[in-house]
């Protein structure tokens, strides 16, 4: 019987004592998300393994667990995802599209001109300038030929013999200072239109800007050759603004340094290859990015692949003697001349 009695006690103790464990482990509950004590009689809130003292909190717990704007830095319920970013609404989405160059509206799809030139599918569909192909307004300008120039490229654009005439003169001085690139003969310059070009062009005449011309006519007397006649002609269309000009100017003086240096050289891919490298290389010293863009873009298989091919052939070349060197290691000259 005593034992009995002691067996009962005993077990009350024990239940006793673990009631007071349990008590004291709900007495030291904390929130999750504040870190305050809940008390023992108190309401609360549970989340999966998660205590919240209060509905406040564990709204708080809620929102910290939305998505983050990559833009404006807002947590957000329903936005916009797109390559791996997230964004809280349309405008901050908007922030990441290129400005059209045109019309000045974010949009997320268009076509580039340059490393910064940029047009949305719009404005890029829109009856464009013959030069710099940025949309005709009406300030644009009828050249007479069927082109016709936006305003920018209207405003300087080059229609006078005389103007023309002083440019390619300074041109000329300054590819022979830069890169060692000239020659002594004299060249007849002529601005012409684009009839005139497809006129004298043997290719695509449609296309071209400008033109070399190199011919030798050999005088005779009594059947017996007296000497050679040579003549140097460089066309460029009339209405290219100076830039334009300029950078075609360079392309047609890169012709003539090298029908007097490399003759013999005859594939059009090299000679129009190393023409294009040379205006590239003017045009990129004096910071004209839209033209070298174009050029480096280029997909033509004679203008685009051959500028390619060139600038990787010459590295870090930069005068004309040594890219004549590499030219003839590439390309040797016969053994009995041209």
């Amino acid at each position: 019987m005593l034992k009995k009695t002691l067996a009962i006690v005993l077990t009350f103790f024990v239940a006793l004592t673990l009631c007071c464990y349990a008590g004291a482990r709900r007495n030291i509950m904390v929130c999750d998300w504040c870190g305050k004590r809940i008390a023992s009689n108190a309401s609360f809130l549970r989340s999966e393994d998660k205590n919240f003292c209060s509905e406040k909190c564990f709204n708080q717990y809620a929102e910290s667990l939305l998505p983050v704007c990559d833009v404006c830095g807002k947590r957000f319920k329903q936005g916009f995802t797109s390559n791996g970013r997230n964004y809280c609404s349309r405008a901050c989405l908007e922030t990441t599209f290129k400005e059209c160059a045109n019309c000045h509206r974010r949009e997320p799809a268009g076509m580039i001109l340059g490393d910064d030139i940029f047009l949305c599918d719009y404005c890029s569909q829109l009856p464009a300038c013959s030069c710099c192909q940025m949309p005709l307004d009406k300030f644009s300008k009828e050249v007479g030929d069927g082109r016709t120039l936006c305003r920018e490229c209207a405003k300087e654009a080059i229609f006078s013999q005389t103007e023309a005439e002083k440019i390619m003169a300074s041109l000329r001085q300054e590819l022979a200072d830069k890169y060692k690139l000239g020659t002594n003969h004299t060249i007849k310059f002529e601005l012409c239109t684009k009839a005139d070009l497809k006129k004298e062009s043997s290719g695509d005449g449609e296309r071209e800007l400008g033109l070399f011309i190199f011919n030798r006519k050999t005088l005779t007397l009594f059947n017996y050759a007296i000497r050679n006649r040579e003549t140097y002609r460089i066309l460029i269309l009339k209405g290219l603004p100076p830039d334009f000009f300029r950078s075609v100017g360079a392309h047609e003086l890169a012709h003539d340094w090298m029908e007097e240096n490399l003759p013999h050289i005859d594939e059009p891919e090299i000679r129009e290859g190393f023409s294009e490298y040379i205006s590239w290389l003017y045009s990129k010293s004096e910071h004209l990015d839209r033209i070298p863009w174009r050029m480096e873009h280029n997909t033509d298989p004679i203008y685009g692949d051959g500028f390619r091919k060139i600038r990787d052939m010459m590295g870090k070349a930069r005068t004309a003697a040594e890219w004549k060197e590499i030219l003839l290691q590439a390309y040797p000259a016969p053994q009995n001349g041209k």
